[in-house]
């Protein structure tokens, strides 16, 4: 197990250095010119232009850039955003909160409400529960987010504004508040997501169901709920906690469209902000955030799975 978390760790590191390589350099690379954005096209001098690359360190070789760019920001350090004036790692502390909040919110409502539907619509397989429960699925997987999210706000805004709270509260200011803040963006992304773990939920188990095993279990006399919720569950717990890991990556996506949407203060509204005002430091940052979220993740998943499946270790 020790040699196994090992390697994990060693993966994960590699994965993280090409990721961030690969970020870095897409960043650099956008069509655009940050020195025009900082100086300015017009009655800008040539030399007013090399004092800011000179600045920027825009004069160096890219793997230098990239080197020195790294080094900072593994000390914590992610400069100061050309646009704000303002420090990226400053700006990122307060956006990652909000942002945690509301993935970490998501995968428990989806996980709670997700794996027992899953269940029972396989339990109950082709019976009306489960054709109830395909009809949520075909619904949730036919309307996109940015719909949900507008019907939600509308509804939230107009009809219920006392249960709601449209606009975003902190915490440190009203807990109350900021949960009746958070209520809305919560539903829209934990709609689709839920949908996604009962689909995998009911396919695994639709699967471990008619295994031998269960068959010959069912034969000697093995009570049915025992059969369903231990032995079968037990089997088709590793590839949907395997699911619930990727979900993480389509989490991080719809973050972007429900912080914009409910203006909450987060990574995904952060994100599109400094793309709109081309601040490429904060834009390069917020992915290499995104990505250090996703593959912590997915390492975290990968040492589960032999915990729940022994013949991986």
């Amino acid at each position: 197990m020790r040699k196994l978390i090992l390697n994990r760790l060693m993966g994960a590191i590699f994965v993280l250095l090409a990721v961030s390589a690969l970020i870095f350099a897409m960043g650099t690379l956008i069509p655009g010119d940050l020195t025009s954005v900082i100086v300015g096209q017009e009655g800008a001098t040539e030399e007013q232009f090399d004092e800011v690359r000179k600045r920027l360190g825009l004069d160096q070789p890219l793997p230098v850039r990239y080197v020195n760019w790294l080094g900072n920001a593994l000390t914590g350090d992610l400069g100061t955003s050309p646009i704000t004036g303002r420090s990226i790692a400053s700006d990122l502390a307060t956006q990652i909160p909000v942002s945690l909040e509301l993935a970490t919110l998501t995968l428990i409502i989806s996980t709670v409400l997700g794996l027992p539907a899953g269940i029972l619509a396989a339990v109950h397989a082709n019976r009306r529960l489960d054709v109830a429960v395909r009809a949520v699925l075909l619904f949730t997987f036919s309307v996109p987010v940015f719909v949900i999210g507008v019907l939600i706000l509308l509804v939230g805004s107009r009809w219920l504004p006392g249960l709601f709270q449209v606009s975003y509260i902190a915490w440190s200011e009203d807990p109350l508040m900021h949960l009746r803040s958070m209520v809305m963006p919560l539903f829209t992304i934990a709609f689709p997501i839920t949908a996604m773990t009962m689909q995998m939920v009911r396919s695994a188990m639709l699967e471990v169901l008619h295994d031998p095993y269960i068959t010959t279990a069912r034969a000697v006399g093995v009570r049915e709920r025992r059969i369903e919720y231990l032995h079968a569950l037990r089997c088709a717990l590793p590839p949907i906690v395997t699911f619930i890991g990727f979900q993480f990556g389509i989490l991080l996506g719809s973050l972007i469209v429900v912080e914009q949407i409910f203006s909450l203060p987060g990574l995904g509204r952060g994100m599109l902000d400094a793309i709109n005002t081309r601040d490429y430091p904060m834009v390069t940052a917020t992915a290499l955030v995104f990505a250090l979220a996703f593959v912590t993740i997915n390492v975290i998943v990968d040492l589960l799975y032999p915990l729940l499946d022994p013949r991986q270790r």
